[in-house]
């Protein structure tokens, strides 16, 4: 959870300018606060790089793009087999509805519109092949329009899967990223509350560590704390 109040972009602007001056000011700032080490700085420095040069979900658009292609295509392909399906099942099974009703225009649009309804679907309508192939066979359904049916719900399964797994892999980069961002912002507040401390009495220095507008100061006193 993010706990800055700044944009990704405001927060790594804030950490840019603190790490051009953090150098120039380094011992007067340190001799307030022990734990401002070198070890603190490289931390300071490692965020910083870290989330400017790998910014979050670069490349989902194309991702995402390229999933709900795929999508359609399946989509397509279950609009084009599934009326022959119903047909077939509406010949073996004229006083069972339940069997083919699921497969009307409507009950199609309503499955295709995401890979988890497709794929429930589809592997329903597959368990209804095994189940009454040789009655489908009977009134001479094609056999190629099922195995081709068994085939789509195969290769949906598998590109599920797969969007799956880009999403738990989305949702974790999300979470490292949001910790450095967080990270960072407590070491920028550290940073900050040093620097007021050791640059009180120079002012002209002390503009380039204020970060916080003063309307923002007085509705979060307690943002900053009073000790390092």
């Amino acid at each position: 959870m993010k706990n800055s109040p700044y944009s990704e972009i405001e927060l790594l602007e804030i950490a840019s300018k603190f790490k051009k001056h953090l150098k120039n000011h380094f011992s007067s700032i340190k001799s307030v606060c022990p734990g401002l080490d070198q070890d603190f700085i490289y931390r300071f420095k490692a965020l910083y790089y870290e989330a400017q040069t790998h910014p979050l979900e670069t490349q989902s658009d194309s991702f995402n793009q390229v999933f709900n292609l795929e999508l359609k295509e399946f989509a397509d392909q279950v609009r084009g087999l599934f009326p022959i399906l119903r047909f077939y099942l509406n010949k073996a099974f004229p006083y069972d509805s339940n069997l083919w009703e699921a497969y009307g225009y409507c009950e199609i649009e309503k499955v295709v519109q995401d890979f988890s309804t497709l794929r429930k679907c589809i592997e329903g309508a597959v368990n209804l092949i095994h189940e009454k192939r040789s009655e489908l066979k009977a009134v001479n359904c094609p056999e190629p329009t099922l195995d081709e049916i068994v085939c789509l719900s195969k290769r949906i399964a598998d590109k599920h899967d797969e969007l799956l797994e880009y999403l738990e892999k989305k949702e974790i980069r999300k979470t490292t990223y949001e910790g450095r961002l967080n990270e960072l912002f407590q070491l920028i507040k550290i940073v900050q509350q040093a620097a007021s401390k050791s640059l009180q009495n120079d002012p002209e220095s002390l503009k380039h560590w204020s970060f916080l507008p003063k309307e923002f100061i007085q509705k979060n006193p307690n943002l900053i704390p009073s000790n390092l």
